[in-house]
């Protein structure tokens, strides 16, 4: 039994490989937009590091489709090739097969269950500030040396630089988002001002960027401008993509320790989505039967036939997804969560024990 086993785990694992190497590849290039857009104040890396983490969130989702993908299409392949038939006619049941599929299956919702509770969480947290922490970085290693700085919403240019650090014949344009609240008078948006003199310090926990500005003019002759003038900047927020930390940015076990300890805002949907979390890991598990079946069911039907209605159950899971998503607050129960799990269960039980009975 052992070498049908192997026979049928080697098939399935080739097709698995090649088929999620080339959906991530799609979603890697689909990303780098995204990466290159996100990437503006940092470099090349940052780039293709927020690219791969917005890859990278999706990776669950691509694991499930290419297992159940790869299922249906090894066992279309040796149905069609009547291998399933000979099983039955040497006396072994079809189940035996299945095993292979089966083994997968779990080892992909254990894999899937420690990067839907730990990894992904610290994925998606840091896709965001990928491009914030590096320009903290160049900032602090840098000190703003060079004579022109330019980050989304923040532009500067000098003349020249004197011996103190220093800059002098100032041209800076400043975004409203970038003025600081605290001042007064501020500088209006989206307009060009001239400084005599500038220069830029760093808070001592190299969070926050000061610029100090001096006898500011304006070319369009505005009158009410301050002659001084300083502005305080988070190094981070010059990427435009500070954001609150929300459940998402949360490993499971963060979640449920807040949830006892009273810390959490949304204690019922903290729960739900450490709940939807492991239910989304074990469909991997659930589906490899399904596919098994589809495969086997699609005989004289072909295997695009069964490939086309492996869509059916991944349909069906986000369907019902969404529904539970929708019925959290009305029913006040966090295990709706496993919604789709269960619909799955009892709409793909009948098919798999119909057709292994045959």
């Amino acid at each position: 039994m052992w070498k049908l086993h192997r026979y049928y785990l080697k098939e399935v694992t080739i097709t698995l490989a090649l088929t999620f190497t080339v959906l991530f590849g799609i979603m890697l290039v689909a990303s780098l937009s995204r990466g290159i857009d996100g990437a503006q104040g940092g470099d090349l890396l940052s780039a293709a590091l927020i690219a791969i983490l917005w890859a990278a969130d999706t990776f669950p989702h691509l694991l499930t489709i290419s297992l159940l993908a790869a299922i249906v299409l090894t066992f279309a392949r040796a149905s069609a090739d009547r291998e399933i038939t000979a099983i039955r006619a040497a006396g072994i049941s079809p189940r035996v097969p299945m095993v292979a599929a089966l083994l997968l299956g779990l080892v992909s919702s254990i894999g899937g269950s420690y990067i839907q509770h730990y990894l992904l969480p610290k994925a998606h947290y840091n896709k965001y500030r990928v491009t914030g922490e590096a320009l903290r970085n160049f900032v602090l290693n840098t000190g703003m040396t060079g004579n022109q700085i330019a980050f989304k919403g923040f532009f500067l240019s000098a003349g020249r630089k004197d011996s103190n650090g220093h800059l002098h014949e100032v041209v800076i344009k400043l975004s409203k988002d970038l003025l600081s609240g605290d001042h007064p008078v501020g500088l209006p948006p989206g307009r060009a001002f001239w400084a005599d003199e500038a220069w830029v310090d760093i808070s001592a926990d190299g969070e926050t960027l000061r610029l100090i500005l001096r006898d500011i003019s304006d070319p369009a002759g505005t009158n009410d401008l301050p002659g001084d003038f300083e502005l305080r900047m988070n190094i981070r927020s010059l990427t435009g993509r500070e954001r609150q930390e929300n459940d998402d940015d949360l490993t499971s076990v963060q979640l449920l320790t807040e949830v006892r300890r009273g810390m959490h805002e949304d204690p019922l949907f903290a729960e739900y989505t450490v709940h939807k979390r492991g239910c989304f890991a074990l469909m991997p598990f659930l589906f490899a039967p399904i596919g098994f079946c589809l495969g086997v069911w699609s005989q004289n039907r072909g295997r695009m036939m069964a490939l086309l209605l492996s869509i059916v159950p991944v349909v069906i899971y986000y369907i019902c997804a969404v529904a539970a998503s929708s019925a959290l607050r009305p029913l006040g129960c966090a295990a709706i969560g496993w919604l789709p799990a269960l619909v799955i269960s009892l709409l793909g039980g009948p098919f798999c024990w119909r057709l292994l009975r045959r």
